[in-house]
């Protein structure tokens, strides 16, 4: 006999897993298949929440138009799950030189004004101090945990099914879609990286890129956050994160290049005293316009897409799944609206 739902979700990592939540609110039957094989992204990533982004020190519209919501939901999970998701703490921005004149210069301007300190914060890492500025309002999302609650709560609700989905294993009706024994009115791919794996997904314009993140363990650590050309972040079991790197690279294994650039960033933020857990990678999907897809696609109606989030799917992914679990199927944001990405 067949199980019927609205919509089944392919890939169960911070888009897919908000994004199936959410519809559940909303009343939308919803089932997930997500790969027990597959390296999930999303757990690996370290779960920064800040507005003040990158190098340039900038304030990205797409980050401040969803930060808020991005915070207020987790904060309500921390209430339904009744343990800490997200905390907030203090971040130190090491400056180099030319960030030094960009903060100079961005400070006194209104745009930032309620973002960017006026004062330094010089701040040391056994006894090597550095120029900075510190930032309160930053969060971590701790990961791993979120990831593995909503798993469990997928679970107890029958939602989930661990299982490496192969694409001749779909079939496309006129106005479902089926798998096994599982037949949906549609179907919406939240794999990231993985959509170059799917021929529905072949014109697509997205680049991925691979960035390897330490795990380790600090000795006497403080609960900060601390960012220079990487960061460090507070992750689970007092333990520490420290990325990424950066490159075109489409192996899943970590290299040891970037093992040793990682120690070696550490040791001149003037770290010394610190043990390796593990070295993990993970790769982020990108779009041509440096904006996530959410919606359904022209030539196959039933098929639709959440994805492209690339480092910031912490922030971005719970407020617009919200926004399309509101209005589902139909969609609001029509910018986001996958035909976009088909190569001319």
């Amino acid at each position: 006999m067949k199980q019927k739902y609205d919509v089944l979700i392919i890939g169960q990592g911070i888009a897919g897993s908000c994004l199936a939540y959410l519809l559940l609110q909303q009343g939308i039957s919803t089932h997930i298949i997500s790969s027990p094989l597959k390296p999930n992204a999303s757990r690996i990533a370290g779960g920064l929440i800040q507005r003040i982004s990158g190098n340039f020190l900038s304030l990205p519209d797409l980050i401040q138009d969803h930060f808020d919501d991005a915070v207020s939901f987790y904060n309500n999970l921390n209430s339904v799950f009744k343990i800490p998701i997200i905390q907030n703490y203090p971040t130190f921005r090491i400056l180099d030189s030319s960030q030094l004149k960009l903060w100079e210069k961005k400070c006194s301007q209104k745009r930032y004004s309620a973002y960017l300190p006026l004062n330094l914060s010089p701040f040391s890492i056994n006894q090597k101090t550095h120029q900075a500025i510190k930032f309160n309002e930053t969060y971590v999302v701790n990961t791993e945990l979120l990831l593995t609650l909503f798993t469990n709560f997928f679970i107890k609700k029958n939602m989930l099914t661990l299982y490496t989905l192969q694409e001749h294993e779909l079939t496309f009706k006129k106005d479902r879609v089926e798998f096994n024994n599982i037949t949906a009115n549609y179907i919406i791919f939240c794999v990231g990286s993985f959509l170059k794996e799917w021929s529905l997904f072949k014109n697509f314009s997205m680049t991925n890129s691979k960035g390897d993140i330490l795990s380790l363990r600090l000795h006497n650590p403080e609960k900060q956050v601390i960012q220079s050309d990487k960061w460090l972040a507070p992750a689970e079991d007092n333990l520490f994160k420290f990325g990424s790197t950066y490159e075109q690279d489409s192996s899943l294994a970590p290299k040891k290049s970037n093992y040793y650039e990682l120690c070696s960033s550490l040791d001149r933020l003037g770290f010394c005293d610190y043990s390796i857990h593990n070295i993990a990678s993970a790769h982020r999907c990108t779009f041509y316009d440096y904006k996530p897809s959410m919606g359904f696609l022209s030539s196959i109606p039933q098929v639709g897409i959440f994805s492209g989030f690339s480092s910031k799917g912490y922030i971005t992914a719970p407020s617009l799944a919200q926004q399309w679990s509101r209005t589902f199927p139909g969609i609001k944001t029509k910018e986001l609206l996958p035909h976009r990405l088909n190569r001319r």
